[in-house]
Formats: structure tokens, C-alpha cells, sequence
């Protein structure tokens, strides 16, 4: 089967070992990666420079990073989709995306895969919209969402594209009864193991406390204040613990006190895969305090170097997490069941290494990609 793959480097942690895996089965998949100034950064895509031509290039052509990955997929059918000028509607990236659409029409594939909805010119795919598969990675915008253009271009592509894939089943009846999709236009797939970082060496986090991880871009809906106010509380308890907050983005709330807090250490800046395996090797646990939620990459990645997490019950995280079993699921939006969860697990080493042994023997056990390959599949052919 011809497979056309397009994405983003805010997938990379997931895309990698799918893409790896069909190819592995003899299918020829062509991965495309959109690169811009703002993208160049991001899960396993670490750019230091832009390359400063906007056109389709072979991958390593233009970036060596991504050599680091040759063991997982086959590079030599990866793609980069690169944009000069940021700005959306700059005419060069409008005219860029419709070279695009033809690049791919001309390939004649059997399916063109999407990760994210077609905008402006992008929705010339729709011509051959019999082709188009979406995964919807976020069946439901998150808080402080506002894009209104975003989520017009959303529902079109779930009126327009007949085989939409939603990463967890819990979402998928409110999914559908939203935006009025109908039923048997939904597959559900899964996330796996994020297993590009099991192939880079970790960089040593030097810390001399032992302390718990949140990590990932620093967004509203992640309610890292939460954790920040339920941290005081723990200090009171076990004033040894520090709170690891590491990721870039703008706070939306103001951060100066806690800067202040001996047990609070703030880094933020984009964290790349070796300094995050660091992190995850050297820490007792991670912790998702999210207001809302779909399902989360966070878990797959700290699950796949085995780190217990504490999530909120939110989306499908408490899908992801098994209460009391590979970690543990606290009510969203509250300060001290999220304190009690952090003592409860930071105080109980007996329990926390029980996680870690069945995150190891049965979580990853359901966790490969050859089945969720498999389903994809199934998804093309239908």
C-alpha cells in the first residue's frame, strides 16, 4: 500500500515508531514533516537552525539531526515540508501548500494521512477527499482556546473526511454527538510506547533532592498552579520533595513566588528527548494536574521509561492510568486531593516500585505498535 504521512514535529514522539512499523511491513510510506520557526523545537525535533529555503526536501538533505533516528524508520522517505516565513498567510507558504496538494496527487497514493485538520490552501486535498484519513489527536479544544477560524476549519474537515481516528474510545460517542459526526465514520485507535527515547542517552540531571517531574509545554488547560499550590502543602509534609516543572511556553498566571520557594525549580525552555531522559530516569514520579484533557503523550512517555504518574480525571488519562495500580487519578482542579496523591505515593516506596514492576510487565505488554500498525490498516482498507 502507498501511504502518504503528513504531520508535525508536535507529533514526532508518535508518528516515528507508527511510520517505522508500517514500513517495517513492506508498506510504502512517505513521510511529510511541515518545519516552520516556531515548530523547530518540539518533542523529538531539535533544529537549531532553520534552513532558510521554503520548498520539499528530503529530510536529512537539510537537517543532520534527524540521522539520530535512522534505526527507527527509514529516513531515506522522510519529507520536510519547509516554511520560511511564519506568518500563515504569507503567499509564498499559500503557494508552497498547493505545490503540496499536487506533490501528493501526483504520487497517486492510496491514502493520504493527516494529523492535523487542511487550512487555506491545504483544503485543495479535499478534491481527493475519498483518500483522507484524520487522526484527531484533540476531539475537544482544551481551555483557553479562542482560534474561531481553527475550529471552522475542524468541523469542515469532520463533515468533509469520511475516516476520522480518535486515540481513545471514552471521547468518542460525545465526539460524534458534538460535531455531528456520523458513527461509522470513526475508528478508534491508540497511543503506544514512545519509544524514540529509549535511543538516546540520557543527560545526567544533577539535582541533590529527590523530587517529582511535570514536563511539557507550559500551557492553560495543564493547571500546572495547581500543582504549584498543592506543592505547599506537601512541603509542610516531606520538606526533602521538590517540584520539577520543566517546559517552555508562556505562564499564564504570575510565577514570581514560587521562584522564591527553595523546593520549586522552574526551567523554562524547550526540553529535548536526552535532557527529558534525564529527568525521567532520575525522578521518584511525573504528574499531569490537567484541567482538561483528550488523552496525553506525557503518560506514554514517562510509562515507557517506566515513571508512575499522577493524572487528573480528566479525558481519558484515568483510561491511560490505572488508580493504585501505575499510578495514581485525583480529581481535576483540586488542591489538596492532588496533595494527598503526591504524599500518598511519595510516602509508600513499596507501592510506587509495585507500579514501576507492572508498568513493566503488563502496560507495555499492550503497548507496541505492530497491533496499532495493524488497526491502521484495517482503517485504510475499509
Amino acid at each position: 500500500m502507498k501511504i502518504i504521512y503528513y504531520s508535525s514535529p508536535f507529533y514526532a514522539d508518535c508518528d516515528f515508531p507508527l511510520i517505522g512499523e508500517l514500513q517495517r511491513k513492506g508498506h510504502d510510506v512517505r513521510y511529510y514533516i511541515s518545519i516552520a520557526s516556531f515548530s523547530k523545537r518540539s518533542t523529538l525535533i531539535d533544529l537549531k537552525e532553520l534552513y532558510l529555503h521554503t520548498g520539499i526536501y528530503p529530510a536529512t538533505e537539510i537537517y543532520k539531526e534527524f540521522n539520530d533516528f535512522h534505526n527507527i524508520l527509514d529516513l531515506s522517505h522522510v519529507y520536510i515540508v519547509n516554511q520560511k516565513y511564519k506568518q500563515k498567510f504569507h503567499p509564498v507558504n499559500l503557494l508552497l501548500m498547493v505545490r503540496l496538494v499536487i506533490h501528493f496527487m501526483m504520487q497517486k497514493p492510496d491514502v493520504i494521512h493527516l494529523t492535523q485538520q487542511p487550512c487555506l490552501t491545504q483544503k485543495l486535498l479535499y478534491l481527493i477527499k475519498n483518500k483522507l484519513v484524520l487522526t484527531v489527536h484533540d476531539p475537544f479544544r482544551h481551555s483557553g482556546f479562542t482560534n474561531k477560524m481553527e475550529e471552522r476549519d475542524r468541523r469542515m474537515a469532520f463533515k468533509k473526511i469520511s475516516k476520522l481516528v480518535l486515540l481513545n474510545e471514552r471521547q468518542s460517542s460525545s465526539f460524534a454527538s458534538y460535531y455531528d459526526v456520523p458513527q461509522n465514520h470513526i475508528f478508534i485507535n491508540k497511543l503506544g510506547m514512545y519509544s524514540s527515547i529509549l535511543y538516546v542517552d540520557p543527560l545526567p540531571f544533577q539535582i541533590d533532592r529527590p523530587f517529582i517531574l511535570f514536563f511539557g509545554q507550559i500551557v492553560e488547560y495543564k493547571g500546572v498552579e495547581y500543582l504549584l499550590e498543592a506543592m505547599k502543602i506537601v512541603h509542610r509534609h516531606y520538606p526533602e520533595l521538590m517540584l520539577v516543572i520543566a517546559g517552555g511556553g508562556k505562564y499564564y498566571f504570575d510565577i514570581e513566588s514560587y521562584k522564591k520557594l527553595d523546593y520549586i525549580k522552574i526551567i523554562n525552555h524547550y526540553i529535548g528527548t536526552r535532557e527529558l531522559a534525564g529527568m525521567l530516569r532520575a525522578c521518584e514520579f511525573g504528574v499531569c494536574p490537567y484541567k482538561d484533557a483528550t488523552q496525553s503523550g506525557v503518560i506514554q512517555t514517562a510509562f515507557t521509561l517506566e515513571v508512575p504518574m499522577i493524572v487528573t480525571n480528566v479525558g481519558a488519562l484515568a483510561v491511560a492510568v490505572q488508580h493504585n495500580k501505575t499510578g495514581i487519578v485525583v480529581k481535576p482542579c483540586d488542591v489538596n486531593d492532588l496533595a494527598n496523591g503526591i504524599m500518598n505515593l511519595y510516602s509508600n516506596k513499596e507501592k510506587l516500585n509495585a507500579m514501576r514492576k507492572n508498568i513493566k510487565e503488563e502496560w507495555m505488554k499492550d503497548m507496541g505498535w505492530e497491533s496499532i500498525a495493524n488497526e491502521y490498516l484495517k482503517c485504510y482498507k475499509a
